[in-house]
Formats: C-alpha cells, structure tokens, sequence
C-alpha cells in the first residue's frame, strides 16, 4: 500500500467535517461531531485485544502478547505483559472531555497502516486573533497508537483560518516528548486518562500563551532572507564527494529559498493589514509550505504519507524549529 490510510476494512478510514488541515481526503460528513460520531463515521469504532505470542512450534513466549484488530483479525504490534489496551472508544471520550463535557467539536478522525496509529482533530471554541482579520482557531490533536510503541497523545495545534495552515509543531516521531498530555499503556491507563481530562486548563492556559507569542511575531519586522537560511540550512560541501553533487543540492536549496520568498511575499493572508514584512508573515511561509506545498506530487496529486509526516515525522518538528527560529530573530524566548 503507497499510502498510510487504513483500508483493511474495505474503505479508507478517515472522515473529517467542515474545513480541514488534511487537504480534502477522506469521507466529509455534514456538521461538526462528536468524537464518538466521529469514530463512527471513520470506521474506527472496532475493539483490540491481546492474544498471546507463540513461538512457529507453537510454544507459548512468556511476558509478551500480540494486540490484534478484532474486527478484522490483523496484529498491529508485540507487547509485554504490563500492557493495558486504551480503546478507540475510550480515546474519543478523552476527546470529549478534553474539549468540552459533550457537544460537537471534532472536525477529523482517521487511521494509518491498518489501524496501528489513529487520531482526531477537534475545535476548542476560543479563537483569537493575531491581526485584525487574521483569526486562528485553536484544535486538539490527539493521536493514539496499538502498536505498542505508542500511547495517547494530545496537543494543541493553532489554525490560521485565512489559508488553513497549522501552527506549531503538531506531533514529532516521538509523541511522549512532543505533547501536551501523554497517557501510556500501562495498568494505572484508567487513572491516567482521568488525569487527562483534567489537563483541559492547561491546555487553555497554553492556548492564551501562543496568542500572546503570535501577536509578538506579528508586530516585529524580520530579515526574512536570514531566517529562511536558519530553518532550512544551506549544504555544506562533503569531503571525498564530487562538485556536481553539492552543485545539485546547492540548486536545489537555493529554488526552495526562492519559493519561501514568494510565499513571503504573496503567500496566504501575508496582504492582510499588519501582516506583511512581519516575523508572523516569516513563519507562515514555512508552515504553508509544509501543508500545502510540501505534501503535492509532481503530479500535482497530494501524498497521504507525506501528510502524515506533517502531523506525526519529521515536517511536525520542522514547523517547532520555524516558531523557535522566528522568536529569536523577534527577540522573544523560545515557545515551549
């Protein structure tokens, strides 16, 4: 399979409603929902369960388990015996009270490889603006895995309404380093999640500190030519390795260089009063690169495993390094 969206039950298993950061795949729905609809609509309301792991005799290996999709009957990972499943269905209640107590929020919900990963997206409803006209409208990302390899993550991912773009990094390789809350799979999961759930003020908390970051991006001037150089560095030349290959590179990050400049110039929402010339104009050329540039084929078609490395590989923690990289040139610390 090309591309990382489950199909194992027949259908691409993803669903989203209203306007979306995942570039129009996937089944729309009418309305926002809740996240117990939302699994519904995606085709993630099937259950895992542990089978134990034998050896090709048919013994039995001690202290490990497969966890098996019980719809379908497919191992999606190995683990030990202090592995405590964490539903889809538990993960959507989560998502709910992440959110809010109830109510329709959740705008996508989806599954990679054959169900080993899955997410949702949902609106917390306090958006902001950073200029007049400029709006961004907060999301939970929460993202949890059955490979044994991941637990439940969540993480505030900011929205920039006038070109879609997704703000801060999203979800890096490793999730327990990059998200806000971090549930594992161990046997006190329950008392975990009702941790998470709590982890709501916080999170808001977060939400009116990236407000206050924005709005110093977008009220300082900023060398954009230098900052562009800082988050994608030039080649350096590599010792027993010919010119043509470095030439090659050379071309290749100076045309990249150059297109960062054009969305500076006249990329999505940079005419907006207050915007153009700004740090925050900088650091929305990266992002609209990496979710709407980046993810196109030469073929003009958009690669869903490129996608999904804007959520969860290594394009998640580029957008972290544009933020870090644009407070420094504005002057301010670091975001966390």
């Amino acid at each position: 399979m090309a591309h990382q969206i489950s199909e194992v039950s027949g259908r691409a298993e993803i669903a989203y409603a209203g306007e979306t950061p995942w570039h129009g795949l996937g089944v729309k729905v009418d309305g926002l929902q809740t996240a117990a609809d939302m699994l519904r609509h995606a085709g993630l309301e099937w259950g895992v369960g542990l089978q134990q792991v034998c050896r090709q005799d048919g013994r039995p290996v001690d202290g490990f388990r497969f966890t098996v999709r019980e719809d379908c009957d497919v191992v999606l990972g190995v683990v030990t015996e202090h592995y405590q499943l964490i539903q889809n269905t538990q993960a959507a209640e989560v998502m709910d009270a992440l959110v809010t107590e109830g109510g329709a929020h959740a705008e996508v919900a989806g599954a990679l490889e054959a169900g080993q990963r899955c997410w949702m997206l949902a609106h917390i409803p306090a958006d902001f603006e950073v200029a007049a006209g400029d709006e961004v409208r907060p999301y939970i990302l929460m993202a949890w895995g059955h490979d044994g390899k991941h637990g439940l993550a969540a993480k505030l991912t900011p929205i920039r309404v006038v070109c879609n773009n997704t703000l801060t990094a999203a979800l890096g390789r490793k999730w327990s380093s990059t998200a806000d809350v971090y549930v594992r799979h161990h046997r006190n999961a329950s008392v975990r999640i009702e941790e998470a759930r709590r982890a709501m003020g916080l999170i808001r908390k977060k939400v009116a500190a990236t407000q206050a970051v924005y709005t110093q991006l977008a009220s300082t001037a900023i060398d954009a030519t230098a900052y562009f150089s800082r988050v994608f560095q030039a080649p350096e030349r590599t010792p027993g390795v010919g010119d043509d290959k470095y030439d090659e590179k050379l071309a290749r990050w100076t045309a990249h260089q150059q297109r960062l400049l054009e969305l500076y110039a006249s990329g999505q929402g940079s005419d907006l009063p207050g915007v153009r010339g700004t740090a925050w104009a900088a650091y929305n050329s990266v992002t609209e690169w990496v979710d709407h540039h980046y993810p196109l084929l030469q073929s003009g078609k958009v690669s869903e495993a490129r996608t999904a490395s804007v959520l969860f590989g290594r394009y998640a923690e580029l957008k972290g390094r544009a933020l870090a990289e644009a407070l420094v040139l504005a002057g301010g610390r670091t975001h966390e």
